[in-house]
């Protein structure tokens, strides 16, 4: 079985993207420092043309093995969790900062009340390996 996610983007961010070159420590949101994905194709592209000019926009869809991702050991978040993270993260002013110290952090996006659907914050050197690796499959969407 594989996990399909996503990740919205600038049509040059997703060449860079699907070629393998992720890098982790760049990114930040709702739940620090990472790169966020998540599983629904629709959202990504939401997100994909609300920050990128017109024609810009791009969508990197993965697909990764179940048992790779698990061998991750995702936090798994619940709703509640993950709207306490976040309050505390965005009181702190570190969006940009803060690690779990985990591979990859599993929750709701608690963020909005118009966005539902699981995302999956990408934080560690091991995730990053993963995600830009030979077994996981990137495809740029427009």
């Amino acid at each position: 079985m594989k996990i399909t996610v996503f990740h919205g983007t600038s049509e040059p961010h997703a060449a860079k993207i699907a070629a393998g070159g992720i890098d982790v420590t760049l990114g930040g949101g709702e739940l620090g420092r990472g790169f966020y994905t998540g599983e629904f194709l629709y959202e990504a592209r939401a997100w994909a043309f609300q920050t990128n000019a017109e024609g810009n926009a791009r969508v990197v869809e993965f697909e990764i093995d179940d048992s790779d991702f698990f061998a991750t050991e995702p936090l798994s978040l619940t709703a509640s969790q993950a709207m306490a993270y976040r309050n505390n993260i965005r009181l702190a002013n570190t969006t940009r900062t803060y690690l779990f110290d985990r591979n990859v952090v599993w929750s709701e996006i608690v963020g909005s009340d118009r966005v539902k659907g699981d995302q999956y914050k990408w934080e560690s050197s091991t995730a990053e390996t993963l995600i830009n690796g030979p077994n996981v499959t990137r495809t740029v969407r427009k």
